[in-house]
């Protein structure tokens, strides 16, 4: 495996010699603002017509230098033997993505399959819904992505596939070969606060009632003076959540409210009798989360990684203002600075709790998948 990363200067990509990427192999990540940057695109498609092109729009881009906004910038992947298969499918309705997942699913073919990475757009999709149709057709393939972004704004994101850059896109990537190796890791460093209580009224991702009285107002009533600054002020007050059937839980962060009928919009599915908690966190908090999450992707097959893919949470962003680095210099510090780094500032993660499990929508998590190629003739882990 070999990678490169390309910085787009206006006017030309600065970072390398691209001729050795220019095959079937490759995998480009481009993270960015991608419709302002379409001549750069064009011109990276024109040198690398041979390679598969995917990205998306972002909260923030992360790269080898750290966080940026506003930029365009591309990772390279060059694999020796892994092989990859690219489809796509469109979310116009979000009562549609578990449908989507389906068949992103199973227009993989399964045999030699090894990992499935797979980037969203992030408005329209029911990432959880989009999530549970891949695991349910590939239960034991491991699952890792994200939402595409759109700054503070959560009005529209692009997907890029190829050719093809659109709103409404869903992308997945198969990657096949027994010498890939892949970790992944995802934490959050959000601790709970108040009591727990029960969601008895909820649809989808709109959460009505807790323990039978207004969202909303359970809400204000524990942010205090904060609660005048809602949704807003519900970046930094996500919500756990832990369903009965389920060792792990999961987090969601607030997107809207509904002052008319008290309810809350919140990034991924809030299931109807599950139990919950308010969260909270500083930076340290945080930043010290990615670290956690890097120790559990260092125990996944891929230990010392060639490239290493960040997916953080816009919430996190915005919260760690300009110590979003640190959280990335934290990830380098355990999984070593000999890997490319590369990744965005979400609106969803999508990854596993727990080495083994399926994977599932996150809110206010980093997210970590590590990737390496084991030499010719080794055998899998």
């Amino acid at each position: 495996m070999t990678s490169l990363q390309l910085r787009w200067n206006g006017q030309h990509w600065d970072g390398g010699e691209l001729a050795p990427f220019n095959h079937a192999n490759t995998l480009v990540l481009l993270f960015g603002d991608l419709p302002r940057f379409t001549d750069a695109i064009d011109a990276l498609r024109e040198t690398l017509p041979l390679a598969r092109l995917v990205g998306c729009t972002t909260a923030g881009e992360i790269s080898a230098l750290g966080t940026s906004d506003g930029t365009l910038i591309a990772t390279l992947i060059g694999f020796d033997s892994v092989r990859l298969h690219l489809v796509t499918a469109e979310v116009d309705d979000r009562k549609a993505s578990y449908q989507a997942g389906q068949r992103l699913a199973l227009a993989l073919d399964s045999e030699g399959l090894r990992y499935i990475m797979i980037i969203s757009e992030g408005v329209t999709v029911n990432g959880s819904e989009l999530t549970k149709g891949l695991c349910d057709t590939h239960p034991t393939i491991p699952i890792t992505g994200g939402l595409a972004g759109d700054g503070e704004c959560f009005k529209e994101t692009s997907v890029l596939a190829n050719e093809r850059l659109a709103s409404h896109l869903v992308v997945a990537i198969g990657f096949y070969g027994e010498r890939l190796r892949v970790g992944y890791g995802s934490r959050g460093g959000w601790t709970p606060f108040g009591p727990v209580r029960t969601v008895t009224a909820a649809n989808g991702n709109v959460l009505k009632e807790l323990d039978h009285e207004s969202a909303l107002t359970v809400y204000r009533r524990y942010l205090g003076e904060l609660g005048c600054d809602l949704p807003a002020a519900g970046l930094r007050y996500p919500l756990e959540i832990q369903e009965a059937n389920k060792p792990t839980t999961v987090v969601r962060t607030l997107l809207a409210i509904d002052e008319h009928s008290g309810s809350i919009t919140f990034a991924g599915d809030i299931p109807q009798g599950a139990s919950v908690r308010m969260m909270r966190a500083n930076a340290e908090s945080l930043i010290e989360g990615a670290s956690q999450a890097a120790s559990v992707c260092q125990q996944g097959e891929a230990s010392q990684p060639e490239v290493i893919i960040l997916i953080s949470c816009v919430g996190r962003r915005l919260l760690l203002r300009q110590l979003a680095d640190d959280e990335i210099d934290q990830v380098v510090e355990v999984l070593g600075k000999q890997a490319q780094v590369c990744g965005y500032y979400s609106y969803g993660e999508i990854a596993p709790f727990e080495l083994g499990n399926c994977a599932e929508l996150h809110n206010q998590t980093m997210t970590v998948t590590a990737l390496s190629e084991a030499p010719p003739h080794a055998s899998s882990s």
